[in-house]
């Protein structure tokens, strides 16, 4: 399939819209119960568009993955965490990537993905590295940086961003995931957030510094 980047501004315009009916698509039908006429019906285009820019089915429903976790991995991505004190820092962090991973979209899109992991094993690879690995690719690097200025112990940096992100996101995705209709409140993400983001730091011999602010409550999104 082309790179996106290639294509014309009117064609990659006509890919946009496909993907995003494709994606509402597999989201009530699933990608099974979806045909490529469905997808057409509501974007426009016609079955020779989808094999031009996509290949085929497997290909459209890639294309929806790394749309979707691009989404979330783009703002954690442009987060200026550099110039933050380190708990500030990680505070920071935690709570957009809450605000994310509990949104009602995304918790959408995560069921969907892996309910079709098991037909589709390659399409669930692309979900795990497009999202989760390049997510923590972003704190991996982050705590690289704490490490070699000197504000954080020195050692394995993908170990910390596996502790780190494991503490922070704890069962809340998988809860409103199979909890249908629950949805965690603003407030207590946000005193989650300030715990994980605290024990963490004393697991590496750190006393949390409470003297910088602990950011700004969760959006009222995730609640």
């Amino acid at each position: 399939m082309p790179d996106s980047k290639k294509i014309d501004p009117r064609t990659l315009k006509r890919r946009e819209a496909m993907i995003e009916a494709a994606r509402e698509l597999f989201c009530e039908h699933g990608l099974a119960g979806t045909t490529l006429e469905m997808i057409t019906a509501e974007a426009g285009g016609s079955r020779r568009t989808i094999y031009e820019l996509f290949g085929n089915k497997d290909g459209v429903f890639e294309a929806v993955i790394r749309d979707c976790t691009g989404r979330v991995t783009s703002v954690m991505a442009d987060l200026e965490l550099s110039q933050l004190p380190l708990r500030a820092a990680l505070i920071e962090f935690a709570e957009t990537l809450m605000t994310l991973l509990t949104s009602p979209d995304t918790i959408r899109y995560m069921r969907l993905f892996l309910a079709e992991v098991p037909r589709f094993p390659k399409l669930g690879k692309v979900f795990y590295e497009s999202g989760l690995m390049k997510g923590r690719r972003i704190i991996t690097s982050f705590f690289e940086r704490q490490m070699a200025e000197g504000n954080f112990p020195k050692g394995d940096a993908k170990q910390a961003a596996v502790f780190f992100t494991s503490l922070v996101k704890a069962d809340y995705d998988f809860r409103q995931m199979t909890y249908m209709g629950w949805e965690p409140q603003a407030k207590d993400l946000h005193s989650h957030v300030i715990a994980a983001v605290d024990m963490f730091l004393r697991g590496y011999g750190i006393e949390p510094d409470n003297s910088h602010a602990d950011s700004s409550p969760l959006t009222p999104e995730a609640g």
